[in-house]
């Protein structure tokens, strides 16, 4: 949204069953919300502070995680591991019991929220060049309304896929840019890349029997060849106390996913399994247990294969803004700097402010159209990424230099899924006017 929000009529799309999100969600296991996908997230930009953060705090959706509480596990090769805190001061910023909380607050925004529903076709009307936009591109698709602007905030082969309908209509600079290709390789490869390179993360949430203190609430694991990440969810969320169970979320290696990849819509039952056994004794490992501490404890336990984890190159743009033909893309890989969650809020504050000038500004800024003449140039990022992402401000265990599919495997990478990536918004709510234009963001 912006700052002339009432002049725009939103309708929001996501595929979400209880909520929008995308990454920036929970999923529900055994009755509580579980961190299955953004961890935290850091704040660096003034503008993302003050529109975003403080916003969200003062709604009581966020919270701040303590230095103390997350941290580095070190795992020597021989077993066990060293645990050591930030403890460098920066704030780093958690959902209250949950993501959700959080897209419920940005949701407010919209207009219109439909959710859950699937997007699949995008088509021009000849008479007035309004978007039609419907659930699949046949005859018997769902209609779903008329837009003047359609905004995709998602990436990968759906993306792709859904943009591509519409090459028929202009849409060639929208389809261009968001053209992917998934899997993590060595940088040498990432570099030469001239589309979109997505890498993928299994998440696997898990129910141990007992109440269990393993002396921190999150930790970036490094030296293993499955585990990136460990968080304990129970003692994240001040429940440590007063359950009798620990939830834990515990998250792959670029590789890892990589080279176990499966249809993440139907994952099947024996993979799910096999994940999650392999990555609770990469964590039994890396703490100094014996084996099956832990794994023979596991009550319940949920497995997610984000097949579009994070992206491994960036567009060098704020967005992807096409005024001609009525479209855009805001996303995390908008930006020349690693993806966070903070580049992909301030994508959609870059498109908003955009759209808020050319339709309500007298005569077009050059900025606006500086944005609209502006291509993608991929590229390496500036600064490291972790199989989680990037967190300005602090530094954590950047992904290690890939070795090529074959080389490990010989197997195949690829994957698609429908998990919507938009993130951004103002938390505000801000006063209705009379709608003048109407806009679609994904």
């Amino acid at each position: 949204s912006s700052s002339s929000s009432s002049s725009f009529h939103v309708t929001l799309f996501d595929t979400g069953e209880r909520a929008c999100g995308g990454r920036m969600s929970s999923k529900a296991l055994d009755g509580e919300d579980v961190d299955h996908a953004v961890q935290y997230f850091t704040s660096t930009e003034p503008e993302f502070q003050e529109r975003f953060v403080q916003g969200l705090a003062a709604s009581g959706a966020l919270a701040e995680w303590h230095d103390s509480k997350v941290g580095v596990l070190t795992t020597a090769k021989e077993g066990g591991g060293t645990f050591k805190a930030f403890g460098d001061g920066l704030k780093r910023y958690v959902g209250v019991g949950g993501y959700r909380a959080i897209a419920d607050v940005l949701s407010t925004n919209a207009d219109v929220v439909c959710r859950p529903q699937w997007v699949g076709s995008m088509r021009r009307r000849g008479d007035d060049a309004k978007w039609e936009l419907a659930s699949s591109d046949n005859e018997r698709a769902k209609k779903l309304g008329t837009y003047d602007f359609v905004v995709i905030a998602h990436n990968g082969k759906c993306a792709h896929r859904l943009a591509s309908t519409a090459k028929d209509d202009g849409a060639g600079k929208l389809i261009s840019s968001l053209t992917c290709a998934f899997g993590i390789r060595p940088s040498q490869e990432i570099e030469q890349q001239r589309k979109l390179l997505l890498s993928s993360v299994w998440s696997v949430m898990i129910v141990l029997e007992g109440a269990h203190d393993f002396g921190f609430e999150g930790a970036h694991v490094v030296g293993g060849d499955t585990l990136s990440w460990v968080s304990n969810i129970t003692a994240k969320r001040g429940d440590a106390n007063v359950t009798k169970v620990t939830r834990l979320v515990l998250q792959s290696t670029a590789e890892y996913a990589r080279d176990n990849k499966v249809p993440q819509e139907a994952v099947p039952k024996a993979k799910a399994q096999e994940v999650m056994e392999t990555l609770v004794t990469a964590f039994e490992r890396s703490i100094g247990c014996e084996p099956n501490t832990y794994l023979g404890k596991v009550a319940n336990y949920k497995c997610q294969l984000w097949g579009a984890a994070n992206p491994l190159n960036v567009a060098n743009v704020p967005c992807v803004l096409d005024l001609k033909s009525r479209t855009a893309a805001v996303g995390d890989w908008c930006t020349s700097d690693a993806p966070c969650v903070q580049t992909a809020v301030m994508s959609a504050y870059a498109l908003a402010d955009a759209l808020n000038d050319f339709y309500n500004s007298p005569q077009v800024s050059a900025k606006t159209l500086k944005l609209d003449a502006a291509r993608v140039r991929w590229s390496l990022p500036r600064g490291a990424s972790s199989a989680q992402g990037c967190f300005p401000g602090t530094s954590v265990p950047a992904m290690r230099e890939a070795l090529p599919m074959s080389v490990r495997t010989g197997g195949r990478g690829g994957g698609r899924g429908r998990g919507g990536h938009g993130r951004g918004g103002r938390n505000a709510k801000q006063p209705k006017a009379p709608a003048t234009r109407a806009l679609l963001a994904m």
